[in-house]
């Protein structure tokens, strides 16, 4: 009977191996994804020389004199790095001098990244030697579009918006608003102002979590996206699908749409988990690990997609939290200079003496969730710093025979009962 489990955890700060120790006698069960292999370079080569839907960017983007690259940010696992030269090199053999190639990271209404961050990003060398900047969705240098037919007014980086050829390189990950991540999603919200995020927050109906294709003829929030997406002229996306060692094991290039989609269904494949209907009823304890989406503490709950799965269940979520900021600035209704000017005017709270919650609460283990962020965000919720503290709780809690189920990337699995 096994009564541990090993797992990654600490995306960008680490990707390190975490092994949880249960008590003997403790029967543990990891849930994985169906998961799938790393591409090789050879392969990535061939998903860029094959586009979905398109020509071939290097045919695409000739006569073009200027390209603007847009990468998701660190609240995302996509290893841009890994694909950015293969980009670079189809932009560059058609003619488009260096001096002209710049890349934006498009976090929406996140923070900016530091240097060091860009350079986790983008690779050292490119950031280094290329133009790249935060997107600053409060900007007032922003380029004007007009409207969709729904009011939806369209205010977009300007970097981007001036680019000749403009590519969006991003992940296809779970995601309740569009279904799935990736495609235009990295022009709105990515690089949109906060006039056309707002709008498109709170007028646009959500497609559901991993829904690849909506339900009924009612536009929704990836309609939206890809109308705005038409409408600037988004040339080609370049999207992951990682694995559950953050690998990326499929790559989809060309057309926002029908390479979104057919990225999509690969992930819908990669992430899937089946729950048999005796774990779904019997297990006493599921363990959600957030990775690969734990540095940003905001990206908690798509961990929890998962808990409802299991009937009579204890929570203990993992989430390191490496980024420690909580800042979502669209709903914070802030902007980041004065966000870290208040939070250095605040005196921080001390975490509460730690003891276990009900069937219905999460228990977090986190490093870096602050307190005060933690309890604003999941105000049903119980923090801790030890892990082993949190482990030796549930032990005394639950039976000597208790049956543990552990869902390893529990942020991006999709999860299925068996049966």
């Amino acid at each position: 009977m096994n009564n541990t489990a090993t797992i990654h955890s600490r995306a960008w700060y680490g990707d390190n191996e975490l092994t949880l120790n249960f008590p003997t006698g403790w029967e543990v069960e990891v849930l994985g994804p169906k998961d799938a292999p790393a591409l090789s370079d050879q392969q990535i080569e061939r998903a860029i020389a094959e586009p979905i839907g398109t020509p071939r960017i290097a045919t695409l983007v000739k006569g073009k004199k200027s390209a603007a690259i847009v990468v998701d940010d660190l609240s995302r696992p996509t290893p841009a790095a890994k694909v950015i030269p293969f980009l670079l090199h189809e932009l560059t053999e058609a003619g488009i001098p260096k001096s002209e190639i710049r890349f934006v990271v498009g976090g929406g209404s996140h923070r900016p990244l530091t240097n060091e961050e860009m350079a986790k990003k983008v690779g050292a060398d490119i950031a280094t030697e290329y133009e790249v900047t935060s997107h600053d969705f409060m900007s007032g240098d922003l380029r004007g579009y007009g409207s969709l037919d729904n009011g939806m007014p369209i205010y977009i980086n300007s970097v981007v918006a001036d680019a000749d050829f403009k590519i969006c390189l991003g992940g296809i990950y779970p995601h309740g608003a569009v279904g799935f991540g990736g495609g235009a999603k990295l022009i709105v919200p990515g690089i949109s102002g906060f006039a056309t995020m707002f709008y498109f927050h709170t007028f646009s109906p959500s497609r559901g979590h991993a829904v690849i294709e909506k339900k009924g003829s009612t536009p929704d929030h990836r309609d939206f996206a890809e109308e705005v997406a038409a409408v600037i002229g988004l040339d080609v996306i370049a999207n992951t699908v990682l694995n559950s060692r953050r690998e990326i094991c499929g790559l989809f290039v060309g057309d926002y749409v029908q390479a979104h989609r057919a990225g999509a269904h690969f992930a819908l494949e990669t992430y899937g988990t089946e729950i048999p209907s005796q774990s779904r009823k019997e297990t006493d304890l599921v363990v959600l690990n957030c990775y690969p989406l734990d540095s940003d503490p905001i990206q908690t709950g798509k961990a929890l997609w998962a808990s409802s799965y299991f009937e009579k269940a204890y929570k203990m979520v993992l989430n390191p939290a490496s980024d420690g900021i909580c800042y979502h600035g669209l709903f914070d209704q802030i902007d980041y200079t004065r966000f870290l000017e208040q939070r250095s005017e605040r005196i921080p709270p001390e975490l509460p003496e730690p003891k276990l919650g009900n069937l219905d609460q999460i228990h977090v283990w986190s490093e870096h969730f602050l307190v005060d962020d933690f309890y604003k965000k999941h105000s049903n919720g119980i923090l801790f710093r030890d892990l082993e503290q949190l482990i030796h709780l549930f032990a005394e809690k639950l039976p000597s025979n208790a049956k543990v189920a552990v869902l390893p990337s529990a942020g991006i699995q999709v999860l299925a009962q068996e049966g």
